[in-house]
């Protein structure tokens, strides 16, 4: 669940990382995300988002803490982009091992 909203988030942006783009996509994407719906490898990571966001992390981030993203300065914007790239990164090794494991069961069953 987390791992398709991250990667939604990251195509919304796009090239546009400009404040407006990257409050309306957080708030569309991420908004919901909670640290607790991450695997341990990646709440550190969320953790930094929240704390960018001055909101707890295991909580959805509230409509004015996205909202303050509109203000940001582009070199803020660019750390928490920075840290939810992290985290996509993390996530999008989960899943590929995850798939890897899956394949490799598979292939298994099949010849065994």
């Amino acid at each position: 669940m987390s791992f398709p909203a991250i990667s939604r988030f990251i195509e919304a942006i796009g090239t546009d990382a400009s404040a407006e783009v990257v409050a309306t996509a957080f708030a569309h994407h991420l908004s919901h995300l909670t640290a607790d719906a991450l695997p341990a490898n990646a709440q550190p990571h969320w953790r930094d988002v929240a704390r960018l966001l001055r909101s707890p992390a295991e909580k959805p981030i509230p409509e004015r803490a996205v909202a303050a993203i509109k203000s940001w300065p582009a070199v803020r914007i660019g750390e928490l982009f920075n840290h939810i790239r992290q985290l996509h990164a993390l996530l999008e090794k989960a899943e590929n091992d995850r798939l890897e494991d899956e394949i490799r069961d598979s292939i298994r069953r099949h010849y065994l």
